[in-house]
């Protein structure tokens, strides 16, 4: 949703005449697990930065990340194994709903809100001879971990334009289903032609990819993300942007791409002014902003975009934060 200029400007005013975060609560927990994604990864990254912030707002509390994945993390955040989580929206929403890949409904999570607008990155090393993901045909091709929950949407993409375990096998390629690490690695070591990857713009792994060995980004058309959006389920959990223009060095970007929100889901248990806190540390600091780099990263005027249809109901503490910031 987009806000209002009296909406933005009355939230920056907010932000900039925020007092120092601090959260002494006297409900905060003895002990928080955030779960993120294998090391290497934006989530993991974030994840790190996040759990050092909130040692500090939290002194009493002992905070501990592990890496995990979207569909998972969802579980164990709804399961109580650990209190806040990195997940998709269309993840979540199976999850929440007990559909897709989920044999239940994992029903309490709950949502922080929305972390960064996730492109679909469709990354070929530089110098294979591949203009449009057909192309991908025959190659050595990484769509995720297979546990990860954005490895079953990606193979849902990859399978529209006729790419499978078994056609790639037949041309005399491979599906390598991947981390991050791995990822990186075989790229630099030219072992891998391409991999699928949900992330924002720009991506540190994709950085460093971009120096050792080179990336390019194919293109989708209009007709792909058409089709794409048509056809990937769960319905309504996607929609299109933009592709930032230049996004990596010999990357040209601006095409029409499909998207979905990385998001944040709490346990219902957590106190709603722990939650609050978190909520606020979230949206209001500036290192952690810096990082992402703005745009609709970490934005509170996006903080609510494709949530409040999904199902899944806020936290009570970060629903009172983004009414009060005109979010909600």
């Amino acid at each position: 949703m987009l806000r209002k200029a009296t909406v933005a400007f009355a939230c920056a005013a907010v932000l900039i005449t925020a007092p120092q975060l601090k959260a002494d609560s006297p409900d905060a927990p003895e002990f928080f697990r955030i779960v993120s994604t294998s090391p290497g990864g934006l989530w993991h990254t974030f994840g790190t930065r996040l759990t050092d912030r909130l040692e500090r707002a939290f002194p009493d509390t002992s905070f501990s990340h592990r890496p995990g994945g979207s569909d998972q993390n969802h579980r164990m955040v709804s399961s109580g194994q650990a209190q806040l989580g990195f997940s998709f929206t269309p993840i979540s929403v199976q999850a929440h709903t007990g559909s897709g890949d989920f044999d239940e409904a994992w029903e309490d999570a709950r949502l922080i809100g929305t972390f960064y607008a996730a492109f679909l990155h469709p990354v070929v090393r530089a110098g294979i001879d591949v203009d449009h993901i057909s192309d991908l045909q025959g190659r050595v091709v990484s769509p995720g971990q297979r546990e990860w929950g954005t490895t079953a949407v990606v193979t849902q993409i990859l399978e529209m334009f006729d790419i499978t375990e078994e056609s790639l096998a037949e041309q005399g390629g491979r599906m390598e289903y991947l981390g991050f690490g791995d990822v990186q690695s075989m790229m630099q070591d030219r072992r891998l032609d391409a991999f699928m990857y949900y992330a924002s713009v720009p991506s540190p792994l994709l950085t460093r990819l971009s120096e050792t060995p080179g990336i390019q980004l194919p293109a989708y058309t209009q007709e792909d993300v058409d089709m794409i959006l048509e056809n990937l389920e769960p319905q309504g959990g996607f929609s299109q942007a933009q592709f930032p223009a230049d996004p990596y060095p010999g990357s040209e970007g601006d095409f029409p791409s499909p998207v979905m929100w990385s998001i944040f889901v709490v346990s219902k248990d957590v106190p709603d002014d722990v939650v609050y806190e978190i909520t606020r540390i979230l949206y209001e600091d500036e290192s952690l902003r810096d990082f992402m780099g703005g745009g609709t990263s970490l934005n509170i005027d996006y903080a609510a975009d494709g949530l409040e249809d999904s199902g899944i109901p806020f936290h009570p503490g970060a629903q009172k934060y983004l009414e009060e910031h005109g979010a909600l």
